[in-house]
């Protein structure tokens, strides 16, 4: 009689340990998930900043050329300048 009362708590020990370790795993999992969605949120806006940055570069290049052409008079970028030597007096 006393070795089944033992027999029966070991199983219930058991039973309680083997319910915490499935509750603890379903944590651990519940939070590595969590802390997968935060990298991929993360992830997302670094690209999203990354491509604004790019096309800040990009704008930023357009504007240096633009520049230049207009500097140079090049791409009809300026209108041209022309001169007379008639006498307007």
């Amino acid at each position: 009689m006393v070795n089944y009362k033992l027999q029966e708590e070991d199983k219930d020990r058991r039973a309680e340990a083997e319910r915490i370790m499935v509750e603890n795993q379903k944590k651990i999992e519940e939070q590595q998930r969590k802390m997968a969605e935060e990298r991929l949120a993360m992830i997302e806006e670094q690209m999203r900043f990354e491509q604004e940055k790019q096309k800040m570069k990009k704008r930023e290049d357009k504007r240096l050329k633009e520049d230049q052409k207009k500097i140079l008079g090049k791409g009809n970028a300026r209108p041209k300048l022309s001169f007379s030597l008639g006498a307007n007096s």
